[in-house]
């Protein structure tokens, strides 16, 4: 008799301790389950992000010479002042997801943004000719700019898995301000 009470109460026991362990780890299961269906939806949002950028650089490697005097210009400074504008949407949508992106790359965007804002004041109501000649003062800022945006690009998409690092603040009570081009 004393021997079925003890297996009884061992069963009983073992039975209780089955349940609690099962569900701790299915909570433990849950939470991390959820964690990475969290991380899946940032990674995805980094990386339309990222293809914005990568659209942007695309525009900003395309580069023509003038055959009059052999010096370079980006592209897109070959249309009129209003499709000047389009070939920044890139930049612009980019810079809205820049929330997702790493500090680096979201500042050298805001550099590239900057030069673009004073470049748009620059090249309203300009002809051909004159946007042309604005491309080529300032095509080496532009690709300096551009070099910059490309490495902290890469380096952020090396890093593309690690949330923590892209989201780790390193700067605070930063201010903004936008300087106008000589």
């Amino acid at each position: 008799m004393e021997n079925l009470q003890l297996i009884l109460t061992s069963t009983f026991v073992s039975g209780i301790v089955s349940v609690l362990v099962s569900y701790i780890i299915s909570i433990k299961l849950k939470k991390l389950d959820f964690k990475n269906e969290y991380y899946k939806e940032i990674l995805k949002k980094r990386l339309v992000a990222y293809q914005y950028i990568e659209s942007q650089l695309a525009v900003l490697k395309t580069v023509v010479l003038d055959e009059s005097d052999n010096k370079p210009y980006h592209m897109m400074f070959s249309y009129s002042d209003v499709e000047f504008f389009d070939f920044q949407k890139n930049m612009v949508m980019a810079i809205s997801f820049s929330l997702w992106i790493d500090d680096e790359t979201t500042e050298n965007l805001e550099k590239l943004n900057e030069l673009f804002y004073n470049l748009n004041i620059k090249t309203a109501g300009k002809s051909n000719a004159q946007l042309i000649d604005i491309g080529k003062k300032y095509y080496q800022l532009i690709s300096d700019l551009r070099f910059q945006l490309e490495n902290s690009t890469k380096r952020g998409l090396y890093n593309l898995h690690d949330i923590g690092k892209a989201f780790k603040t390193k700067k605070k009570n930063t201010t903004r301000n936008i300087r106008e081009l000589k």
